[in-house]
C-alpha cells in the first residue's frame, strides 16, 4: 500500500495537514524536533511521493510548466531547454516539452490539451508570425510566454534574441571582409525571427554600400538536406556568378551549408567564407551566437513572476531583447581576389 499523508500523520500522531507542512520544509510548522525528524524518516524509508492530483485540487496549481519546442533534435532548442529547466527545478516546478515538429495543427491540439489544467504556464517556442494557437491561448486565460521566436502582435509577452542584430552583424563582418556577392540563407519567412534577420541582413547590405540585388537570397530551406542541396547547386554556377562566402543565420540551414562546402572538397575559407549560427557559447565555425541558455534561463523567470501575481500581471505585454554576439573560428577570411574560386 502507497504511503499517503494520512498514513504517516497517524504513524506520528499529528495532524495529514502538519505532516504536509514538515515535507515541503515549512519551518513555521509548530511541532517538536523529534516528530519532525520522525516524519521525514518514514517518507525517507517509505520511498513517499506527494498526491500531485491532490495538491493540485487544494491549491488551484499542478507546478508545473509546459513548453513547446518546434524540434527537439534542434541543438538550439535543447540548449534553450535546459536554461528553462534550470529555473523551474529552482522554483518547485516540473516542465514538460513537448514537440511539435514545426507543424502548426499538431501546435494547436498541444495548446488546447494543455490548457485544460494539466499546467499552470506555457512557454511557446514554437510561435509564428500570424499564429492561431497564440490567439486562443490569449482568450483561454492560460498564462504564457514566447520564448525566442514571436508573434506580429506587440501584446504577446516575449523574451527572444536580437534577430535583425544577427543578420546585421553577419553581413557587416562578411563586408568588411571584401566579400560582394554573399549568399544568404533561411528558411520559413513566416516565422518572425527568420523575417528580421533577413532585414537586419538587407540593412548591412545597404550600410555597406552593396547591391541586395547582388546578393544570393534562398529562403524556405526547411530541412538541413534543402539547404545542402542549395549550396552544392551554388557551388555548381560558373565562377562570375558564385558567392564567395555562405551566411546562413539558422541551425540547421548552417549545418546544411557546411556539409555541401565540405562534400565539394573547398578550402574554407581560402575558396570561401562561411558565417553560421550557433546554440553553443564555442562554435566549431565562425558564427552569429544568441545566449540560449540564458534566453531559457530568462523567459522561464519571467514566466514564474507573472505566476506569482495577479491575473492582469500575468497577461501584462512583455518583450525582452537578449544580445547576440559574433565568435570567429576561422571560417572566414578576405574575398578571392580572382572571379571565381
Amino acid at each position: 500500500m502507497a504511503t499517503t499523508l494520512g498514513s504517516i500523520a497517524r504513524l506520528v500522531g499529528v495532524d495529514a495537514s502538519l505532516v504536509s507542512r514538515v515535507l515541503r520544509g515549512d519551518s513555521k510548522a509548530r511541532i517538536s524536533d523529534a516528530k519532525r525528524a520522525q516524519i521525514l524518516k518514514i517518507a525517507a524509508d517509505s520511498d513517499y511521493r506527494p498526491n500531485r492530483i491532490g495538491r493540485s485540487l487544494r491549491t488551484g496549481r499542478a507546478h508545473i510548466l509546459g513548453m513547446l519546442t518546434p524540434d527537439i533534435t534542434n541543438p538550439f532548442h535543447s540548449v534553450m531547454f535546459r536554461g528553462v529547466e534550470e529555473v523551474a527545478m529552482a522554483g518547485g516546478y516540473d516542465t514538460v516539452l513537448c514537440n511539435t515538429d514545426d507543424n502548426p495543427e499538431r501546435c494547436r491540439k498541444l495548446v488546447s490539451v494543455l490548457a485544460e489544467g494539466h499546467i499552470d504556464g506555457l512557454l511557446v517556442g514554437t510561435a509564428r508570425a500570424q499564429d492561431e494557437s497564440i490567439a486562443w491561448l490569449r482568450s483561454a486565460g492560460l498564462p504564457y510566454l514566447l520564448v525566442n521566436r514571436r508573434t506580429a502582435d506587440a501584446l504577446d509577452p516575449w523574451v527572444g534574441p536580437d534577430d535583425f542584430a544577427v543578420g546585421q552583424i553577419g553581413c557587416a563582418h562578411l563586408a568588411g571582409l571584401g566579400h560582394r556577392r554573399i549568399a544568404f540563407l533561411i528558411s520559413d519567412l513566416a516565422v518572425w525571427n527568420h523575417r528580421r534577420r533577413l532585414d537586419g541582413f538587407l540593412a548591412g547590405l545597404a550600410s555597406a554600400g552593396l547591391d541586395p540585388a547582388a546578393a544570393l537570397i534562398a529562403t524556405d530551406l526547411d530541412t538541413r538536406a534543402a539547404a545542402k542541396a542549395f549550396v552544392a547547386e551554388l557551388l555548381r554556377r560558373p565562377a562570375a556568378t558564385r558567392p564567395t562566402a555562405v551566411f546562413a543565420p539558422q541551425t540547421m540551414v548552417s549545418q546544411g551549408a557546411v556539409a555541401a562546402l565540405f562534400e565539394a572538397g573547398l578550402r574554407v575559407p581560402h575558396d570561401l567564407s562561411i558565417v553560421g549560427f550557433s546554440a553553443l557559447a564555442d562554435p566549431d565555425i565562425t558564427a552569429i551566437c544568441p545566449p540560449n541558455l540564458e534566453m531559457g534561463r530568462a523567459a522561464a523567470t519571467h514566466l514564474l513572476a507573472r505566476l506569482a501575481g495577479p491575473l492582469e500581471a500575468a497577461q501584462a505585454p512583455l518583450a525582452v531583447t537578449l544580445p547576440v554576439r559574433l565568435v570567429e573560428r576561422g571560417s572566414t577570411g578576405p574575398a578571392p581576389a580572382g572571379p571565381g574560386f
